[in-house]
């Protein structure tokens, strides 16, 4: 055997064993009801709130939620190349589509209607990707993060991938993990509080929510603690609709006024839409689409 077919040989049980090694890891995961519960219950959560959440609880997905959320800034960061001919073009149809309902949004909060509809293209394709996730369930995934055991394993994993990325020391990454576990879990406190609030007045439907991962759902992709703060309706005595395009069009308009926007300055622009997205990218994409959209559609 050569030696090139030894380093082969070599390369390919390095990768098995690896791959192995995250199998298992990944199989240990083991989400406790009992503890949400107590954990819910020590929030002072309604007792019918924790009742419907643990009873419609879906723990499937808990690897890939943890996973995609807490090891996710291990991979090298990506230029958001949002920047293209077609949302320029959909903005366009989507504005004039929704033409009253832009000129109300714009009347009653002064934000830019091809800017909404640019950013409504960026967060899901004016609502062909709205997301797949249990809503609720992402939530009390989060809050079981940092239970010693899935810290412990997700530390391992997050070693484990930069044994090829090198960006950390192993002594920065074991920090890092535990603080980011720390406040993905309290994250989760907070919304999970929302999502009650929410629950309590009847406004969604919590049993059925859809959305990302990390835990935002509808055309303007808000997290719970947004929709209870800012998602307004177009419907008197209706609870906001964030899948309708009118509620989610006002609805954005309501959050970026009240973070800083000014139509008349750049800098207030992009601090309201890194409120929405901490990304600087992300505002100057929304913007650079935006000042392409032809008012008139097409």
């Amino acid at each position: 055997m050569n030696l090139k077919n030894c380093f082969q040989i070599l390369i390919f049980l390095i990768v098995g064993f690896t791959s192995l090694a995250q199998a298992q890891l990944a199989s240990k995961f083991q989400t406790d009801k009992k503890w949400m519960k107590q954990e819910l219950t020590r929030m002072k959560l309604p007792k019918n709130f924790i009742k419907d959440a643990l009873e419609n609880y879906q723990p499937e997905s808990f690897e890939s939620v943890l996973k995609l959320n807490l090891l996710g800034f291990l991979k090298p960061p990506q230029h958001m190349d949002l920047v293209t001919a077609q949302a320029v073009t959909e903005s366009s149809r989507f504005l004039k589509e929704n033409r009253k309902a832009f000129e109300s949004a714009n009347k009653k909060y002064q934000v830019s209607s091809d800017v909404i509809s640019a950013l409504l293209w960026v967060e899901t394709r004016h609502g062909d990707n709205t997301g797949q996730f249990h809503i609720l369930s992402v939530y009390l995934h989060l809050l079981q993060s940092n239970r010693s055991e899935n810290r412990q394993l997700l530390t391992t994993m997050a070693l484990e991938q930069n044994r090829s990325l090198k960006t950390y020391s192993s002594k920065e990454l074991k920090k890092k993990m535990q603080t980011r576990t720390l406040k993905k879990s309290e994250w989760a406190r907070e919304e999970l509080r929302a999502l009650a609030s929410i629950h309590k007045k009847g406004q969604l439907n919590l049993r059925t929510l859809k959305g990302s991962y990390a835990g935002a759902f509808g055309l303007a992709q808000f997290i719970p603690s947004s929709y209870r703060d800012y998602a307004k309706s177009t419907t008197a005595n209706a609870n906001p609709n964030l899948m309708k395009p009118k509620d989610a069009i006002l609805s954005v308009a309501h959050y970026l006024s009240k973070h800083g926007w000014k139509n008349k300055k750049a800098q207030d622009k992009i601090t309201a839409l890194m409120s929405y997205n901490n990304s600087r990218d992300y505002a100057d994409s929304i913007l650079a689409i935006s000042k392409q959209v032809n008012p008139n559609g097409g």
